[in-house]
């Protein structure tokens, strides 16, 4: 078998699960959605609208445990393969099990700190969501019961990180429909059995979530050595908390910067009119959507670039990186046909309100453009995060927003909802730009660490 064949496996046995994880995640809030859309009062539908949007920014911001934890797995699971070559007596296991141990530890401080301290300003979180008198003790009562639930949800995104990172992405999909199916079965029964409303799909969600969490630590507790306490002493390294918090500290940082990019876009297309805010959001929706399927191959790039800087195989890391990129241009290519040829008939399956399909089909050249123009930055932010360049990927999102979005979409107001989408659109672009400027260095600094091993 071909090393390009090898490689093509290795990065589908990672991307087609992460792909039915990434489309998967959303649903969470959507059945919640679903199940109280059919109730007789709109308020619950209303609420649940506007806690599960607020819970998910939240955790969202979080992603960083994710995307840090795959890292350094990754290329721990790297130099285990590179000591096992050099013949090497060494357990490396207990290395990559000690990334996990000090993630999950630091998720479980920031989902206690998020349960404590957030209750307390949910009024606030609320009024600024501009939720009416009707609504707002409802969807404040969702935030609060849903916030039990964030010391499991963080210490999930630590265990799916590992299980990325040591390639086990089946199991991060267990995890996700594990949580969505339980999610389901609870809704029929509190909802639609006990009529307990928004509060029932809150408790669901929980409910889920610590269930999603069991399993995860049912499957580290097979895979690792986690459960050793003649481990942890070793493990509670000083330095190794400080190497983890300041590579998470840059993701948390770049992950707000694009929180912010997408919340910006949206308050401006709602400053236009509410059928262009409604618009903007069918579009938004299906380029997500395209990406999520991208992300699949970047999640695999995530998990074997990083093996192979741990491997310090620069060869290797070059050649998973040119794959990954060939299979999201050609996925980029595929979604811009179908958006170019079937963009206008998708659009009418989201809504059948004439002023919204109508705006939707002006801007539709903008959504066939998205997948070719963000196509480069999901391939190197995946290619980054497993090279643990995540200062980088900070200071390139701080350019995107600081030094193209938010100056070009100044300067083209007068074009209205397309000078938005054309800023949003140069964003993309340059997100992968900046970084494609500092991917030789990092080539060049691994084909150095080869050559001296």
């Amino acid at each position: 078998m071909t090393l390009t064949r090898i490689a093509n496996r290795n990065i589908w046995s990672i991307a087609w699960p992460m792909m039915l994880t990434s489309m998967s995640a959303p649903l969470l809030g959507l059945v919640d959605t679903a199940m109280l859309g059919h109730l007789e009062s709109a308020r619950y539908l209303a609420a649940v609208a506007i806690g599960a949007n607020v819970i998910a920014l939240l955790y969202w911001s979080f992603g960083f445990l994710r995307m840090g934890t795959t890292s350094l797995v990754s290329q721990s699971l790297g130099r285990q393969q590179l000591a096992s070559q050099q013949n090497i007596v060494a357990d490396r296991s207990s290395e990559t099990d000690a990334v996990v141990f000090r993630s999950l530890i630091i998720a479980a401080v920031c989902g206690i700190i998020l349960a404590l301290v957030m209750p307390l300003i949910v009024r606030w979180i609320v009024a600024f969501m501009n939720a009416s008198d009707n609504i707002a003790g409802l969807a404040a009562e969702y935030i609060r019961i849903r916030l039990y639930a964030a010391p499991a949800v963080l210490c999930t995104y630590a265990i799916a990180g590992w299980l990325v990172g040591t390639q086990r992405a089946k199991g991060a999909l267990a995890l996700v429909l594990t949580s969505n199916i339980i999610n389901i079965i609870l809704d029929v029964l509190f909802i639609m059995g006990l009529g307990l409303g928004s509060h029932g799909a809150a408790l669901a969600s929980v409910i889920a979530e610590y269930c999603s969490l069991l399993l995860g630590v049912f499957i580290i507790w097979r895979h690792s050595k986690l459960f050793n306490i003649a481990h942890w002493q070793h493990w509670l390294k000083r330095q190794a908390f400080i190497q983890a918090i300041a590579m998470n500290g840059h993701l948390l940082v770049r992950t707000l910067l694009l929180l912010f990019a997408l919340n910006f876009f949206t308050a401006q297309g709602a400053a236009i009119n509410d059928n262009t805010l409604a618009a903007n959001a069918i579009l938004l929706q299906l380029a997500l959507f395209s990406a999520y399927v991208m992300d699949g191959f970047s999640y695999a790039a995530e998990a074997l670039c990083g093996e192979s800087v741990g491997r310090k195989n620069a060869t290797a890391f070059h050649r998973y990186a040119k794959i990954c990129g060939g299979w999201i241009l050609l996925t980029a290519v595929v979604f811009t046909a179908i958006f170019s040829l079937a963009g206008t008939a998708i659009v009418q399956w989201f809504t059948n309100v004439n002023p919204i399909v109508e705006i939707a089909n002006q801007h539709i050249i903008w959504l066939v453009l998205m997948p070719i123009a963000g196509a480069l930055a999901y391939l190197l932010d995946g290619v980054f995060i497993g090279a643990g360049h995540t200062r980088t990927m900070h200071l390139a999102m701080w350019l995107a927003v600081v030094g193209i979005f938010l100056p070009i979409w100044w300067l083209t107001q007068s074009w209205q909802n397309n000078g938005l989408w054309f800023a949003f659109i140069c964003f993309n672009i340059s997100r992968g730009l900046s970084l494609a400027y500092y991917y030789p260095a990092i080539l060049k600094k691994l084909n150095a660490l080869q050559i001296k091993n």
